[in-house]
């Protein structure tokens, strides 16, 4: 009986380190890019040029120098804008999904399926009407043309989170705030948003990384370089400098990473826990 438990833990063990071993393949090649795109921004043209796959003989800072000094207005103008619409998107989720959790009214079932069927609809279709919309209100070329779009549609995974969210919260909690006096405005900000706090920070990581990387909208609604996203102003970088200064462009695109990888280190927890919240039952 316990050759047949030892042989039987031998073959977990021996399946278990095949899988660790594919997994380490697998990381390995996810980060090849990442560790090509750090070692060239590095790296001096010469350097690339003659001996492509070694490792820099002498650190470039020149190359970060020129990258930060072309790149500083619109990584700023990115964080602003950025900051802004996922703020906004975070108070009109919860604000919403608030009110389809808690509240009664007619047509409350019809709205929120309504609400659901826009993720059914591709996002590169709202493009033509938005960009309509925003030359008739006038705000071409100004960062709320950021801004209220990307609301307008993060809003809508946001509402669905956060309705299941705060309606998983007993309704015992919500009648006992009613008795003590408290409106609804207080049961959101005291009982409701703490308690929906992991799925908020998960609305937050996934709406900023989603508008950070956005690069299609910006580049038609802004026209003006000191109002431009990191995006398009990498890309515009990397069109001027061309073949003359390659570890200028990857030092770039470096500097368009730190905020993202600065996001990963701090929120992944955050991230993990709105993700399965509600998961288990207590």
């Amino acid at each position: 009986m316990s050759g047949k438990i030892s042989s039987k833990k031998i073959r977990e063990i021996r399946f278990q380190s095949v899988i660790e071993i594919i997994m380490l393949v697998i990381m390995f090649f996810a980060f090849v890019p990442v560790m090509v795109m750090l070692i060239m921004s590095f790296k001096s043209n010469w350097e690339i040029y003659n001996d492509f796959f070694a490792l820099p003989r002498h650190i470039a800072w020149t190359n970060y120098i020129s990258a930060f000094t072309k790149l500083r207005t619109s990584m700023l103008n990115t964080l602003f804008v950025v900051a802004a619409a996922v703020a906004l998107t975070l108070v009109v989720s919860a604000l919403s999904g608030y009110v389809f959790a808690t509240m009664k009214f007619p047509g409350k079932n019809f709205f929120y399926m309504a609400i659901m069927a826009l993720m059914m609809i591709p996002g590169i279709l709202y493009l033509a009407p938005n960009y309509s919309l925003i030359q008739s209100y006038g705000l071409y070329n100004t960062r709320w043309a950021l801004i209220f779009p990307w609301v307008s549609g993060g809003q809508v995974l946001g509402i669905i989170l956060c309705r299941n969210a705060i309606e998983a919260v007993p309704k015992d909690l919500f009648e006992a705030a009613k008795i003590e006096g408290c409106g609804e405005l207080q049961s959101l900000i005291h009982i409701a948003v703490p308690l929906a706090k992991p799925m908020l920070s998960t609305i937050a990581v996934m709406k900023l990384v989603d508008y950070y990387n956005d690069f299609i909208w910006p580049m038609m609604v802004i026209e003006s370089n000191t109002k431009q996203v990191i995006t398009v102003a990498v890309k515009v970088f990397t069109s001027s400098v061309g073949s003359t200064e390659i570890g200028a462009m990857f030092a770039g695109y470096v500097i368009a990473t730190i905020p993202l990888f600065i996001l990963f280190m701090f929120t992944s927890r955050l991230y993990m826990e709105g993700m399965t919240a509600g998961a288990v039952k207590g």
